[in-house]
This record gives C-alpha cells, structure tokens and sequence, in this order.
C-alpha cells in the first residue's frame, strides 16, 4: 500500500537529522522535495540515492495531482521534504497532503526539527499556551492591525521573518506594544546562532548594534505585556483613550495609529488628537 511520509529535516546542523527520517528517505520510491537542488546536497551528505522530483509553491498543485496519480497506480511510497525544517509549516507541501488524505492514502509524519519548537526551547517563557502566525504582513499599517489583533487573541506569538525587515518588525512592535518581552534568534543549530533576550526596545537596540543582523532567518517569540483597551465603550471618549496611550509612555501619534487600527473612525480619531493635543500645549 502506498504511504506518503512528512520527513522533517534539519534546520542548518546536519546532526540533527534523525536515523529514521534517514532510513525513510532510503527506503521510499520518490521524494518529493521543494528544491531538488538542496534536498541533493542532503541525500549526499547521508548516501541516499533516491529519485528526485519537485514539488514547491509554484507548482504544488499540479504536481500533487501527479504524485497522487502514481502512487495509486504504481502503489509507490513518496517522502515528502522541504529545504530545511518540517512541511507544511510556513513551507510547501499541504496540498499533496490534503489531496493524499483525500485519496485514501496513509500519511505518516517523521518528526524531527523545526524552527519554531527550537525557538521557544529557548525563549524563557512559560509555554503552557503560545500561537503561531507565520510572517506577518509587510505594509506599516496592515503590520500595525496585526500586531494589535493577535495580540488580543494570544499570550505568546511566534513568528518568523527574513533578515533584511526584521528591524521594521520590532519598529512596529515597539511602536504598537511597547513593553512587549522578546526572544529573537537567528541561524538556528547553526555555528553563528544567536538568542537575544529582553524589552522589545532592548532588544531592538542590540540589533541595530550587531552588523550582523541582516544575516540569517529569524524567528520571534513575543510575550504581550501590555493590556490593550476592549471595544468601543460610551462612558470612555477617544480623547480618554488617547491620554491613557500617551500616559502608558506612547506618542500621541502611536495612540492614533493604534485606535485607528482597533477599528475606530479614522476622522474620529484624529480630530480627537488634535483636541488631546491642544489639552497637552504647556500653559
């Protein structure tokens, strides 16, 4: 019978490869991987002569559509791997998994490394809930709502995000939350990784400092410290609202920002900041 297996690789140490993930690439008629050219590098690193074929982001649907095809046919077993870490997480390959499951096929997972286990291992935070987002948008404002609505739906948020937005990132996470707790790392398993710990606005300091910082993948765990305000209430005004920001340590332009992108009336909320701006002018 034909078995699809989610073989984890690792994420930058080749010693974290496990001895089952390496019999189960041996063992398989294919692998379906997202860069053949990477997932190449690996099988020679382990002497693993099974055939290639890929199966990445662009072209996932139909290649799915194919795999599926031959192992019901041909009654083949299929490994499916990624350039690093588990599939399907923030990575290619739910859609074979979705269209194997759907055609009958046993799907069996090979756990092994992943970046955001790894990370919060490491992070110091009471991990009894946390929720993981992916990459966050890259426009200001759509990062400014995010950061704001997941921070109401979780304790923890787990992230990743590339070396070279990684600042903008914090930026907007010292702007929007600013008493945030952070665990940032970097390079992962590898000889260069590197964990900072801290205030959003220590570690974003640290960051600027390191030349370095626009080396390596990154993955941020962010413990939100700051209680942002329920829903629109009669009793409390946008001007009320606003003071609370500016008293909490935020610019009355981020206490714009942040209502704004709670949902309230942009016009609303700005003529209420000039009014809190004139109640701010020193006599």
């Amino acid at each position: 019978m034909p078995v699809l297996y989610v073989v984890a690789t690792p994420i930058g140490n080749l010693g974290d490869m496990t001895p089952r993930a390496i019999e189960t690439l041996k063992q398989v008629d294919l692998i379906a991987a997202e860069d053949t050219r990477v997932t190449r590098k690996l099988l020679s690193a382990f002497d693993i002569h099974t055939p290639l074929t890929s199966c990445h982001e662009h072209n996932e649907t139909e290649k799915a559509q194919a795999i599926v095809a031959r192992m019901l046919e041909e009654g083949i077993s299929v490994a499916l791997t990624t350039d690093a870490g588990t599939p399907c997480v923030s990575d290619p390959g739910s859609i074979l998994v979705d269209l194997a499951i759907q055609s009958g096929i046993e799907v069996v997972a090979v756990p092994g490394t992943s970046a955001i286990t790894a990370a919060l291992s490491v992070s110091g935070f009471a991990l009894d809930e946390f929720t993981f987002y992916g990459f966050l948008p890259r426009q200001k404002n759509a990062l400014t709502a995010k950061l704001t609505e997941i921070a109401k739906q979780s304790k923890i948020a787990v992230v990743y995000e590339s070396p070279h937005r990684v600042i903008a990132l914090l930026e907007a996470v010292e702007s929007t939350l600013p008493h945030t707790l952070c665990s940032v790392s970097c390079d992962l398993t590898k000889k260069f990784e590197l964990t900072l710990h801290g205030s959003v606005s220590d570690v974003l300091k640290q960051m600027k400092q390191n030349p370095k910082a626009d080396k390596g993948e990154y993955c941020l765990v962010l413990k939100w410290q700051d209680t942002l305000m329920e829903e629109p209430k009669e009793e409390a005004s946008l001007e009320a609202m606003l003071f609370d920001c500016v008293l909490r340590g935020l610019t009355l332009r981020d206490g714009m920002d942040r209502l704004t992108a709670q949902g309230y009336r942009k016009n609303a909320v700005y003529a209420a900041g000039l009014r809190v701006k004139d109640m701010l002018k020193p006599l």
